[in-house]
């Protein structure tokens, strides 16, 4: 039995109805060689490994009066209902995929019963399959949908400890009554503890920092515009190569952009495939990252398409990208431990190598200011979010015309490190992994992907009633990297 943290009510209250927090990662093997019953392979799987895969048992739990939030509790999964078979009606083409995949991405996971499913589609065009292993992000976050495509492998990375389940039910009434008031009971010594751990984390970045630490430490918790003025002045003089510090928000109002909106359930994905070497190379020009590139290229990429449709915003968008709190230290394997870094992206600039240099700036400047906040107490800090008010505040947000939806960023980025040895299952070799991501309210676009081998595939989940011509976006990724290859 796990409770839910605010971070995984947050994200269970985009199931307004007309959004979803799910998300999914799909994987595509080739034609096999020699033909199986794919779905009792994986079902097969799915039960040999359940036992070290708690998560997959979990399902939700309320307490009483809502007293103390709401917990996963561990119980029997029907394995007939969770992993489901779809044979695609001949030719099987990749329109009749795209089609299956978002009807699939569409319903809603029933809050009865363990919020994942997973779907073996076979009937693909060039006679191979594919697995989607679906399922809401308040149970866990992307690292955690990977590391069960891992744990169903014929060999995983990591062997895990088996978590027998209860032999009484859990979650009874009476159980829950008890919990919540042994909760608030102990919410009082949890906050003064808290208060303590933050007090001493900041005496040691006064030790280490001296007195520069404070004014930082101001700019960074200030929103947005506010803090510009203070940063003026405790950026003053900081030496060059120093990142400087800014707002973990850069702005309270991003730029109105055609990738915000209403954001209706007409959501569908497109994808392009890159060579890690290639993104490699031109994060090299500016002694970056791969993820320094991976934002130019995004960047040039959207900057093409407003100019095609509606025209460029002149002011640079706001991205959000996960990051991750994980110490290694925590409890709980199986939860959501990362948070949205927020910094401008450089679509508003004209030249693709002053762009690689605002990317490269703007990220180890965000970084940096990430690093100067407790990050590793926000997490246990999200308990006191008044999770109650989440659901219904984020429903009416859902309905909200797009230019009154309130939003702290105009479009998502993701970029996650993947395996370089493709998994295996019965024998068959993972050849594609593709991730088909969530949108808040008023947010109608998420690029991401995750790398596999010397490959990364980087989707577009994009709000069909938004982006509009989100099927050229491929082209737009495709032609913003060959002008920054085209410098290398």
């Amino acid at each position: 039995m796990q409770q839910l943290t605010g971070l995984d009510e947050m994200f269970l209250s985009l199931d307004t109805g007309r959004t979803t927090g799910h998300v999914a990662g799909i994987a595509f093997f080739d034609k096999p060689a020699e033909k199986r019953d794919e779905l009792k392979f994986l079902r097969d799987r799915v039960a040999e490994r359940l036992p070290r895969l708690p998560v997959l048992r979990w399902r939700l739990k309320s307490v009483p009066l809502e007293m103390d939030g709401r917990y996963w509790v561990d119980g029997p999964v029907d394995l007939q209902e969770q992993v489901v078979g779809i044979r695609l009606p001949q030719p099987g083409t990749e329109k009749q995929l795209h089609a299956t995949l978002d009807r699939i991405m569409a319903q809603l996971l029933e809050r009865d019963r363990p919020m994942w499913r997973i779907y073996v589609i076979e009937g693909l065009e060039n006679g191979g399959y594919a697995y989607v292993v679906k399922m809401t992000h308040g149970l866990a976050d992307g690292s955690v949908l990977w590391m069960l495509f891992d744990q169903l492998s014929d060999q995983p990375s990591e062997e895990l400890p088996e978590v027998p389940m209860s032999p009484e039910p859990r979650g009874g009434k009476a159980e829950m009554l008890a919990r919540g008031l042994a909760g608030l009971a102990k919410k009082p010594a949890k906050g003064i503890k808290l208060q303590a751990e933050t007090a001493v984390w900041a005496a040691s970045k006064v030790r280490k920092e001296g007195l520069r630490f404070l004014p930082d430490s101001v700019v960074r918790m200030l929103p947005g515009e506010l803090s510009k003025p203070v940063a003026a002045l405790t950026n003053k003089g900081r030496p060059d190569g120093e990142p400087k510090a800014g707002s973990l928000v850069p702005s309270l109002a991003p730029p109105k952009s055609p990738f915000n909106g209403t954001v209706t359930s007409n959501v569908s994905i497109v994808y392009h495939d890159f060579a890690i070497a290639d993104l490699r190379k031109v994060g090299k020009l500016v002694g970056g990252t791969i993820n320094d590139a991976v934002l130019a290229v995004t960047a040039g990429a959207l900057r093409a398409y407003m100019a095609d449709h509606g025209g460029i915003v002149e002011r640079p968008l706001i991205t959000s990208t996960p990051i991750s709190w994980r110490t290694g230290k925590e409890k709980e394997r199986f939860a959501n431990q990362v948070f949205m870094l927020f910094q401008p992206l450089g679509t508003h600039i004209a030249d693709p190598m002053e762009r690689l240099k605002f990317a490269k700036e703007t990220a180890t400047a965000a970084k940096a200011n990430w690093d100067g906040v407790p990050s590793h107490l926000t997490r246990r800090a999200s308990e006191w979010m008044p999770v109650v008010a989440l659901g219904p505040s984020m429903k009416v947000m859902s309905y909200l015309p797009g230019q009154y939806s309130p939003k702290m960023f105009n479009v998502s980025v993701s970029n996650v490190k993947g395996p370089q040895v493709k998994p295996i299952y019965g024998g068959a070799q993972m050849e594609k992994y593709i991730i088909f991501g969530f949108l808040p309210p008023g947010v109608g676009l998420l690029l991401g992907g995750q790398s596999l081998g010397d490959r990364i595939i980087f989707s577009a989940t994009a709000c069909t009633d938004i982006v509009t011509h989100y099927r050229d976006l491929p082209r737009y990724l495709e032609e913003s990297l060959a002008q920054l290859l085209a410098l290398a």
